[in-house]
C-alpha cells in the first residue's frame, strides 16, 4: 500500500508539471524549445530504487497517457514513448548517472532525442501524410534538437522535484 502512494505521488508530481507547462506556454510561446518535462519522471521511474516493474511500467503507462490528452496526439503516441523509455532506462540500470546534474542533462539529451525521433517516426508511419511538404532536413534537426535541448536544460530541476516528493514519502512513510 506504500509503495503505491509512492508511485501514485510520481504520477500526481507528472500531472503537476503537465499543468505548469501548459500555463507556462499560454504566458510565453516556447516554440521550438518546448521541453518534454515528462521525459525526466519516466526515467527517474525507470531507475528509482524499490518500484517494481509493473508499478513503474503502468506509471509511465499514465503518464503518456497524461500526454496525449494535454498534447492532443493521436492517442497511444506518447503513451508507447514513455512505457518503451522507462523499460529502456529500468533495463540499461542507469543509477551511476543520476547521481551528477550534469550527467543527468546530457543523459535526457539523448534520451530526448531518441525518444523525440521515435515520436516523428511512429507519426510517418501511422498518420496520413500532409497534404504540405514537410519540410528540409534542417527543420526537421531543429524539430528533434531544440525540445532535445530544452527537456536537458530542465531536467535536473525536476529531478530534484522528484527526489524532494520520494524523501518526503520516505519520511512519512517512517513516521508511520
Amino acid at each position: 500500500m506504500r509503495r503505491s502512494v509512492r508511485t501514485l505521488a510520481f504520477v500526481f508530481f507528472g500531472l503537476a508539471l503537465l499543468l505548469a507547462h501548459s500555463m507556462l506556454g499560454r504566458i510565453a510561446p516556447l516554440h521550438p524549445f518546448v521541453p518534454n518535462l515528462l521525459l525526466p519522471v519516466v526515467v527517474y521511474l525507470g531507475v528509482a530504487p524499490n518500484l517494481p516493474l509493473l508499478r513503474g511500467a503502468l506509471a509511465a503507462f499514465v503518464l503518456g497517457y497524461l500526454l496525449d490528452l494535454f498534447s492532443g496526439n493521436r492517442m497511444g503516441l506518447e503513451t508507447f514513448v514513455c512505457v518503451a523509455t522507462f523499460m529502456i532506462s529500468r533495463g540499461a540500470g542507469l543509477r551511476l548517472f543520476m547521481r551528477n546534474p550534469g550527467f543527468q542533462a546530457a543523459l535526457l539529451f539523448v534520451v530526448a532525442l531518441v525518444a523525440g525521433g521515435t515520436t516523428l517516426a511512429l507519426r510517418a508511419i501511422f498518420s496520413k501524410p500532409p497534404p504540405f511538404p514537410a519540410g528540409t532536413a534542417g527543420e526537421t534537426a531543429v524539430t528533434l534538437v531544440a525540445p532535445a535541448l530544452a527537456t536537458a536544460l530542465v531536467s535536473p530541476l525536476v529531478f530534484a522535484g522528484l527526489q524532494r516528493v520520494d524523501a518526503a514519502i520516505g519520511r512519512r512513510r517512517e513516521e508511520t
